[in-house]
């Protein structure tokens, strides 16, 4: 007779790092990140209740790949065990991401070379 195994969910709060003070808190870099960022677009409820996640986004700002990797991540519930963010965070995130994607790094500053004019070049109509 077989019996199946149960495995038991992963207690994921074991495996997080005790908070230190640019989880609970806006750093620099956090801070000078919301004053760039245009009224209309800026996380003021996230960077509220989620300043780890502002700060986490000043240090990968410059950098399209990793923000847009982090915006899925962020968007995404890739264990099925998350509860999500509130509708107002979740409306942020995705007009910040919306605006980081098109106005911040559209895709001819990201190497898309699809979308750019190298792509057409020396091609004839």
């Amino acid at each position: 007779m077989l019996t199946e195994s149960v495995k038991s969910p992963v207690d994921y709060s074991k495996t997080r790092h005790s908070p230190n003070k640019d989880d609970v808190e806006l750093n620099a870099a956090g801070q000078a990140l919301l004053a760039s960022i245009e009224e209309p677009v800026r996380p003021g409820q996230l960077a509220a209740a989620f300043p780890r996640i502002v700060n986490r986004m000043a240090s990968l700002w410059k950098s399209p790949r990793q923000m847009d990797l982090y915006f899925e991540d962020l968007l995404t519930d890739t264990r099925g065990t998350r509860q999500g963010f509130p509708l107002g965070i979740l409306m942020e995130l995705t007009t910040l991401k919306e605006h980081y994607q098109t106005k911040v790094f559209p895709p001819t500053q990201r190497g898309d070379v699809w979308k750019s004019d190298d792509a057409t070049r020396g091609v004839k109509s």
